[in-house]
């Protein structure tokens, strides 16, 4: 599941392990809560240490799949504080993808940071108990679902398309995945999304004629590759005026617009609009109903339903 990968990066990482304190020989990174303070497994002091909680949720619109709340622990006499501690969680987490095995890529995207205070109740062996301070952290968790519908697809199509014109791409949910990855400006990621789709009025006797709207997310390091990466797509697939879906039938390119102000992650830059046919049904043939009798006046012959 996602706590699991995530804990593993987080723990992996030597800059965050040389930030917190251990328990149990493990950098001191917890799914919900962290042992209590006076457990003998901590390593002393018992701070810096973060916890995290994740909380997923539905919504049929992909904008948000949920969010994931990090919180990072310290004191006065902490080695490290937190807004360093916060700073490479953030390097780390945000617009990173976790692929659990058999479900879909999320991406955990940076929202908010606020600082929090807290002070500790008493405790037994001591006067006085440290005052805990720290920063929580807000991700949003955004899902990226596979697209595939039915033949003739026209998003494994584009899929396709973009890998025989752009091979050093990664297509999300087309392209294998390792658990933790990234995209950067040399190895950007683009997702096809299927927005919708509508029957036209160009219709055939073998062909059923669909308008279907798509967006395209392209994901990069910076905004300039993502710009140029964006406009080159678009102005490929308009040149070339179609997109060849898998069953050989082409996608006609009806329209094609970039919009660098919309957000790569939940929007897509891409607006696409083409027009597929889909294979008619063939019209049933239906039998004859026998007839009780037949004549044929000029033979002097009659045919009954019955054979006599």
């Amino acid at each position: 599941m996602l706590d699991g990968i995530l804990k593993d990066q987080i723990r992996g990482d030597a800059k965050i392990a040389g930030m917190l304190t251990t328990y149990k020989g493990n950098p001191a990174f917890f799914f919900q809560k962290a042992p209590q303070d006076s457990d003998r497994n901590w390593k002393k002091p018992t701070y810096p240490r973060v916890d995290y909680n994740i909380d997923m949720r539905y919504d049929p619109e992909r904008k948000v799949s949920g969010n994931m709340t990090v919180n990072v622990w310290s004191t006065a006499e902490s080695a490290a504080m937190p807004e360093e501690i916060e700073k490479r969680l953030v390097e780390l987490i945000s617009g990173t993808f976790y692929t659990p095995q058999g479900r879909d890529a999320v991406c955990a995207v940076w929202n908010s940071s606020e600082a929090f205070s807290y002070t500790q109740p008493f405790l037994a062996r001591q006067d006085t108990a440290p005052e805990v301070f720290g920063i929580t952290v807000f991700f949003d968790l955004l899902e990226f679902p596979e697209q595939l519908t039915t033949d003739p697809d026209p998003i494994q199509g584009l899929n396709e398309w973009t890998r025989a014109n752009f091979p050093g791409m990664t297509i999300i949910n087309h392209d294998k995945h390792p658990r933790v990855w990234k995209p950067t400006d040399e190895n950007p990621a683009i997702y096809w999304r299927f927005e919708g789709t509508a029957t036209n009025d160009r219709q055939s006797y073998a062909v059923n004629w669909y308008t279907g709207q798509f967006a395209g997310h392209v994901i990069a390091d910076t905004i300039a590759e993502r710009n140029r990466r964006t406009k080159a797509i678009a102005e490929r697939i308009q040149l070339e005026g179609e997109v060849v879906l898998m069953d050989g039938s082409p996608m006609f390119a009806k329209h094609i617009g970039i919009s660098h102000k919309s957000d790569s992650l939940r929007e897509g830059q891409i607006l696409f609009t083409g027009q597929y046919g889909v294979p008619a049904q063939r019209q049933k043939e239906y039998a004859q109903p026998p007839l009780n009798n037949a004549l044929f006046p000029n033979l002097k012959m009659e045919v009954r339903a019955d054979g006599k």
